[in-house]
C-alpha cells in the first residue's frame, strides 16, 4: 500500500485559510451576527482565520466569483507559510471550475489540511490520487445549525485526536470487517470524475464512503452502476452509506432510496454500514480522507475506527 502525505495536524495559535472554492456565500449570511458564529467557533479552538481575497465575490450562476480568481485565493493560501490549513467557506457548485485553474503539485509540494464536503468532493478526489490525506468536514456555511458532535468531530480530525465511531444497528448493513483508505464523498460528484485525470482506481484497497443531497432515484441508480461498470467498486473493503437527503421520486420506485442503494451493495463482497451520520444533516461527522481505517460491521451495529 502506497503512503499518503499527512499534513500537520493544527495546534492553538495557527491560522486557517477561509476560501470559496465553489459558490458564493448566501446572502442571508452575509453578516455580523452569522459571521460570529462560524468565528466563534475557531476562536474557541485557538485559531486565527485569515479571508482570501475574493472571498465575498460572487457572480451570476451563484459562483464566488471568477474561476481563476478562486483557484488564485487558493494557490496564494497554499504558498503562505503562515496558514496551516484551508477551509473552504460553503460547497454548492463550481469546485471543477476551480480546479483547472490550479497546478495540483502545489497540494504535493505544500501539504496542509484542505476541509470541505459536498462540492469539495472534487478536491478530495484529486489529492487523494496525488496521495495526500485531506478533511471530508463540516464547512462555515452549516455551522449556524450545527450540533457539538460535528464541531468535536471536526476538532478531533484537524487537532489529530484519535477517530472512532459507532453507530446503531440497522437492517441494510452487512457484517463483516474490512481495511482500507478511505475514500469518496458526495456520490454526484466522486461519480463525476469517472474519465477525469482526478479519478481514484483503486490501487489499494479502499473504504468506500458516499452521501448525497436533492438527486433523483434514477440519477443515485445510474451513478451507483456507472461506478461499477468503470471498475470503480472492484477492490473495496468496505462501503459506508451516509446521508442521502431530499431524494425525489421515491413513490414512483415504491421504495426509499436506501433501499435502492442496497441493491447495488449486496453485490459486493465486503461489509457495508448503513446510517453514517456524514452529508448534509446533523450531526455531520469528519472523516479523514486517504487514511486507513478498520471497518467493523455486526449486527449489533457498526464500527469505524481512522488508524
Amino acid at each position: 500500500m502506497r503512503q499518503f502525505i499527512r499534513p500537520q495536524y493544527l495546534k492553538p495559535g495557527d491560522t486557517i485559510g477561509l476560501v470559496a472554492m465553489a459558490s458564493a456565500i448566501s446572502q442571508s449570511q452575509l453578516t455580523s451576527e452569522y459571521e460570529e458564529k462560524w468565528s466563534s467557533i475557531f476562536k474557541s479552538w485557538g485559531l486565527k482565520v485569515k479571508k482570501g481575497k475574493y472571498l465575498y465575490n460572487s457572480l451570476p450562476g451563484d459562483f464566488a466569483g471568477d474561476d481563476a480568481l478562486r483557484a488564485e485565493d487558493i494557490r496564494e493560501m497554499l504558498l503562505d507559510d503562515e496558514v496551516k490549513a484551508i477551509i473552504s467557506y460553503r460547497g454548492g457548485y463550481g469546485s471543477m471550475r476551480t480546479l483547472t485553474h490550479l497546478d495540483l503539485n502545489l497540494f504535493k509540494e505544500n501539504p496542509k489540511w484542505l476541509v470541505g464536503f459536498s462540492d469539495i468532493t472534487i478536491f478530495h478526489s484529486a489529492l487523494r490520487k496525488l496521495g495526500v490525506e485531506s478533511i471530508l468536514g463540516a464547512m462555515p456555511s452549516t455551522f449556524g445549525d450545527a450540533q457539538q458532535e460535528t464541531f468535536d468531530s471536526l476538532y478531533d480530525a484537524l487537532f489529530g485526536r484519535k477517530m472512532r465511531y459507532s453507530t446503531a444497528p440497522h437492517p441494510f448493513s452487512k457484517s463483516g470487517k474490512g481495511r482500507g483508505r478511505l475514500v469518496g464523498g458526495n456520490l454526484c460528484l466522486f461519480a463525476s470524475t469517472i474519465g477525469t485525470p482526478i479519478q481514484n482506481l483503486f490501487e489499494e484497497d479502499s473504504i468506500l464512503f458516499i452521501e448525497d443531497i436533492d438527486e433523483k432515484m434514477h440519477t443515485v441508480d445510474r451513478m451507483l452502476l456507472t461506478m461499477r461498470c468503470a471498475g470503480m467498486l472492484d477492490r473495496l473493503k468496505g462501503v459506508i452509506i451516509g446521508q442521502f437527503t431530499d431524494t425525489a421520486d421515491s413513490d414512483k420506485w415504491e421504495k426509499d432510496v436506501y433501499t435502492l442503494i442496497r441493491e447495488h451493495t449486496d453485490r459486493l463482497d465486503c461489509p457495508v454500514l448503513f446510517g453514517f451520520p456524514c452529508g448534509h444533516e446533523q450531526p455531520n461527522y469528519s472523516l479523514v480522507l486517504g487514511r486507513e481505517a478498520l471497518l467493523e460491521v455486526s449486527p449489533g451495529g457498526g464500527s469505524l475506527r481512522l488508524l
